[in-house]
């Protein structure tokens, strides 16, 4: 389904979701207390409720888009976009009881609250059953259908091709297969009476055909292909998503080597696995914007005079520019400049072995024209404050406090092993990598990946008091610092 057609089903859902949230709060009100079918008590005036249901409506508009009931590519997934609707809202329902609260309004009907939830239920997963069915009817007619090709022609690729094609309703389209092994134009059988599909090249051409064939969805096949194919997919769909128009989804296989990126979804009855471009979303990916920016504007009032002074320090006491910019590694794919004070103390890539001859030839090759480093650069590097300008990365959206090392455009190839996981979530000005002592790529990789995997906001703000602490003692991780 292409972004326009996109954009309106979520405008459409928006719409019934409001109407259908709006008519459950008006007929829970004529229930409970105007009907006189219930027992009666001291209710407060129906202004009071109205008022009440115009802050309600929207904040479960809120709790149904960070529970994903927006993401069009998980409308189709079955029961667990009803069970998602029913924990909306049970958590509307608290968000409800706390308003009434907390705008002094103590006296709502419980049984208000409570046949809300039941009603709304009714009425918005009704509306969601009956735009399921006219999908289903568009999609039938030809209309708003999803171009998928197949990474694999193997049984595998060959059943789900099959399924898809038996599933009219489903809106797939599969327009041919990519393999390892089958020549461009070889046919491939499906016995299902519909006409033939055949591969249209190696994976080396994937984003050709994809783009020549108008895919909105590339599906990866379990065993289907080599190890080495797979990886060349995802590390060019990490660097260059412009080249990657496309959803990029697998059959169960290789979820297990992702950092939990991966949504499971259904089509057609076909289990599949959505590759998120980013680890941490909805609530969580709230409370970790809200604790960048928060942290961000606070600094910003003391970071702004400071940063003058040091730059007019540098200016007058140092050789060359007074700030770097390095071209890094952006989350989800794509490039961004970040920033950094000239310390003359850049960080080089660490070894991948800890040979301490390995070390010590790395080290000298690194300092071979290393410029003049006076104690005020010095002291930037080793207290982080060089870092400092990369606070406007962190407002501009670009950046986190904690994450990853950031991953020049010039480390590509050294960190392509990570980087389908490095990029799905932002660089961070410190993290895991710089509150231990780790003296390889290997051993900095792997805390970073654990980091990935089990990040929690908690656990950011365990790294940043760490961090505070080593600032304050002046112990920067020194194992890149060149000697000098």
């Amino acid at each position: 389904m292409n972004k326009p057609s996109s954009r309106r089903l979520v405008a459409a859902l928006l719409i019934l979701d409001s109407i259908g949230v709006g008519l459950a709060l008006l007929a829970a009100y004529w229930l409970r207390i105007a009907s006189g079918l219930l027992p009666e008590r001291a209710f407060e005036e129906f202004a009071v409720y109205l008022r009440a249901s115009a802050l309600i409506v929207p904040i479960f508009l809120l709790i149904f888009a960070f529970n994903n009931l927006y993401d069009t590519r998980l409308m189709r997934g079955g029961l667990a976009e009803y069970v998602q609707l029913a924990k909306s809202f049970l958590y509307g329902i608290v968000a409800m009881i706390v308003l009434s609260y907390w705008v002094r309004i103590a006296t709502l009907s419980r049984g208000w609250f409570l046949l809300v939830f039941v009603i709304g239920l009714l009425l918005v997963g009704g509306g969601r059953f009956l735009v399921r069915r006219a999908l289903s009817l568009i999609h039938r007619r030809g209309r708003l259908r999803t171009r998928m090709l197949i990474v694999g022609a193997n049984e595998q690729g060959q059943a789900i091709a099959r399924q898809f094609r038996a599933a009219a309703g489903a809106g797939v389209d599969v327009v041919g297969f990519i393999d390892d092994f089958l020549p461009p134009g070889a046919p491939v059988p499906l016995d299902d009476g519909a006409a033939t599909l055949r591969v249209l090249g190696g994976p080396d051409r994937l984003h050709d055909v994809a783009r020549q064939n108008q895919v909105d969805e590339v599906v990866l096949v379990s065993n289907a292909v080599a190890w080495e194919t797979f990886q060349e997919i995802m590390q060019r769909l990490s660097v260059s998503p412009e080249q990657a128009p496309f959803e990029i989804k697998l059959s169960p296989g290789f979820y297990e080597i992702l950092t939990t990126g991966v949504q499971v979804t259904q089509l057609a009855n076909v289990p599949l696995l959505l590759v998120n471009r980013e680890r941490i979303t909805g609530p969580d990916k709230a409370l970790k914007s809200g604790l960048d920016y928060g942290l961000g504007l606070l600094n910003l009032v003391v970071a702004a005079p400071l940063m003058a002074l040091i730059a007019l320090v540098l200016r007058l006491t140092s050789d060359g520019p007074v700030i770097e910019g390095h071209r890094v590694l952006a989350c989800g794919g794509g490039e961004f400049t970040t920033w950094k004070f000239n310390t003359g103390l850049g960080e080089t890539p660490r070894p991948r072995f800890t040979h301490p001859l390995a070390l010590a030839e790395g080290n000298q090759g690194a300092t071979g024209a290393a410029q003049r480093v006076t104690g005020v650069q010095r002291f930037l590097y080793d207290s982080g404050l060089d870092k400092m300008p990369q606070l406007l990365n962190i407002l501009r959206g670009e950046m986190s406090w904690v994450g990853p090392r950031t991953v020049s455009v010039g480390q590509v190839a050294l960190h392509s092993l990570w980087l389908p996981n490095l990029l799905t979530v932002k660089p961070g000005i410190t993290g895991p990598w710089a509150v231990g002592w780790k003296r390889t790529l290997d051993e900095e990789m792997r805390v970073t990946m654990v980091y990935i995997r089990n990040w929690t906001i908690w656990l950011d703000l365990q790294i940043l008091a760490q961090t505070a602490l080593r600032v304050l003692r002046l112990e920067r991780d020194k194992a890149r610092l060149p000697e000098r």
